[in-house]
């Protein structure tokens, strides 16, 4: 047995497990989306999408057959880019003076997190006062609000067509102003998991290569960084094993073939498992430059992921065999874990050792960087002394390393 199949925890821990949500996963499982609003009593519901591709599509023009049907009436928000606190006020706004009873998202994450920040301030909307006025989403925000977001929302339902965020699993919308005192920052709380998920392979189909490889990038990062983070358990660890085998497979043929219908499935699939990981889990340095970096440019949260993960995985294994030469216990786990997470996403592919699987996946991970074309980070408009500010404002997260500013700071100008 290769020497990383070991169990990485050698005791059960205690831990908590984050809720999930329903989910109807296989195509056409949208079909089922109005007979699970009827049951819950939703008669009227707002709809955030993303552009025209969606409403375009026979699957579009299905749904809406099919809410006629179940006499459920409609509106349609449409979300175009990254959610700002504006544009989710603009939609609390509009729905809070409708009847809307739930909020559903069909999209990628930005239409995800909408979503949830509508159905979050929605009823704050409702019941303001005189003197309890609506503040705006921006005062409820991480790091940047001083408010403590509240505990009650509209009924949610989370349908990606973007394998990649994993936000119809977790319980935080992530919302962003970008620019000179930018910040990309969560609205958090743990009745934000959507009450139900739907994974139809179907409306992944045909999703220009470009999204699909920075989205399944992202995908990738957050199993990888949520398996080895100081904060997995035993639990998250069995998923991200399960993600991460499922990516490696997957994550080649629906870049190649943007119609494989299966692929696109299993994609869809280990991404969703990437959003239960990292709500349990956390995440690394990889997002925590995601974040800073998508403050101040318009990147998409992907393509940050993307062009920063090889770069930065590459450092910490450096950091992680050092330590352990050193003798450090908790590196040597670690590089199993980095060695482990190479075999899977090669499962065809004889691994026998920690370092034949670290040697993989990095093989892996610049491969796809290259063949993808992930692109570097000067096509945004950063440039070397722009990144030295930002590295000092990069969380590391729960990584297994401890980063100095200009080790992140080379792992930006890698990718420069």
């Amino acid at each position: 047995m290769p020497e990383f199949e070991t169990n990485y925890s050698t005791k059960l821990m205690p831990f908590t497990i984050a809720a999930v949500p329903q989910v109807y996963q296989g195509a056409g499982s949208l079909r089922k989306l109005s007979g699970w609003l009827k049951d819950r009593g939703y008669a009227i519901v707002g709809i955030c999408t993303g552009g025209n591709s969606l409403t375009a599509s026979p699957a579009w023009k299905q749904l809406c057959a099919d809410l006629e049907m179940q006499n459920i009436a409609f509106t349609r928000y449409s979300v175009r880019g990254e959610p700002s606190p504006e544009s989710v006020d603009d939609i609390a706004r509009n729905a809070a003076l409708s009847n809307i009873q739930c909020i559903v998202g069909i999209g990628g994450g930005s239409v995800m997190d909408t979503a949830k920040a509508v159905a979050a301030m929605v009823p704050l909307l409702r019941n303001r006062t005189e003197s309890y006025p609506y503040a705006g989403v921006q005062a409820y925000l991480e790091g940047v609000g001083t408010m403590s977001p509240p505990p009650v929302r509209l009924g949610l339902a989370a349908v990606p067509t973007t394998a990649g965020t994993g936000s119809e699993a977790t319980k935080n919308a992530v919302i962003s102003k970008i620019g000179k005192g930018g910040f990309k920052k969560s609205l958090r709380h743990d009745n934000y998991v959507p009450d139900l998920a739907i994974l139809d392979g179907e409306l992944f189909l045909g999703c220009p290569q470009s999204i699909t490889a920075a989205s399944g990038l992202d995908a990738v990062t957050q199993l990888l960084e949520s398996f080895v983070s100081t904060e997995s358990t035993i639990f998250t660890d069995a998923l991200a094993e399960t993600g991460l085998r499922l990516a490696g497979k997957a994550f080649p043929r629906v870049c190649a073939d943007g119609y494989d219908l299966q692929a696109r499935s299993e994609m869809a699939y280990a991404a969703y498992i990437s959003g239960i990981t990292l709500a349990n889990a956390n995440l690394g340095v990889v997002h925590g430059a995601a974040g800073v970096l998508g403050g101040v440019r318009e990147i998409p949260h992907g393509a940050a992921c993307g062009t920063l993960l090889y770069s930065a995985t590459r450092m910490i294994i450096e950091k992680l065999e050092a330590e352990a030469a050193a003798g450090s216990d908790s590196a040597a786990v670690s590089l199993r874990k980095y060695g482990r997470a190479g075999s899977l996403l090669n499962i065809d592919k004889k691994c026998d050792n920690v370092k034949d699987g670290v040697t993989l996946l990095l093989d892996t991970l610049i491969k796809w960087q290259e063949t993808y074309t992930i692109p570097p980070l000067s096509t945004f408009g950063f440039t070397t002394d722009e990144l030295k500010e930002l590295a000092g404002k990069t969380d590391r997260k729960k990584t297994p390393v401890v980063f100095t500013v200009d080790e992140i700071w080379k792992i930006f100008t890698d990718r420069l």
